[in-house]
């Protein structure tokens, strides 16, 4: 059974991680309450730490800054996890020289859609040559819209985690799965 949405009491600290994983991926207040469809004073408010808040709304901006919300019981101690990172962190900003071709595919394949393409899903999909079903509109858009030299940069960069010309023919892969025809990447 679904839960409807709850008025809670998120505080500074969630203020504070809101603000923060939004200047790191470089959006504007504005960028991400369009993306999240909620009101710039709905996101003003939880970036200053307003204490009373729609938990639906909240969890529709963290879901497009790539963030999760825990729950521990009242009192309970908060277990220490230990951190374990993608091999794409999608958190820090690439060095200048090397242009981010996992980032501008996932920006050019949610331009148009309600919910982004996660770089982690974009990576995961070209590793393993399974796009996934709920993402399926996104790929669509990338392989008819992104131009070859993205895609060409998007194969090299996700290939320097795989054996020589396995993302290039995940991408095939999917591409005719999805019914789409792939531009030159060779």
């Amino acid at each position: 059974m679904p839960l409807s949405p709850q008025t809670w009491r998120p505080g500074k600290p969630l203020a504070d991680a809101v603000r923060t994983a939004r200047e790191r991926k470089g959006m504007t207040q504005a960028q991400l309450a369009q993306r999240a469809r909620v009101g710039l004073k709905f996101l003003y408010e939880l970036e200053t730490g307003k204490q009373t808040l729609r938990s639906d709304k909240v969890l529709d901006v963290l879901e497009v800054l790539g963030l999760q919300l825990a729950l521990t019981p009242a009192g309970a101690a908060v277990p220490q996890v230990q951190e374990t990172r993608a091999r794409y962190d999608v958190s820090r900003k690439p060095a200048p020289a090397q242009p981010d071709y996992i980032g501008m595919a996932c920006t050019s394949a949610g331009i148009s859609l309600r919910k982004p393409l996660a770089a982690d899903e974009l990576v995961r999909a070209l590793l393993t040559g399974k796009a996934p079903r709920r993402k399926r509109a996104h790929f669509i858009v990338l392989l008819e819209e992104a131009p070859a030299t993205l895609l060409r940069g998007l194969v090299a960069q996700v290939g320097a985690w795989a054996a020589p010309g396995v993302v290039a023919k995940n991408l095939r892969r999917i591409a005719a799965e999805i019914g789409v025809s792939l531009k030159a990447i060779d």
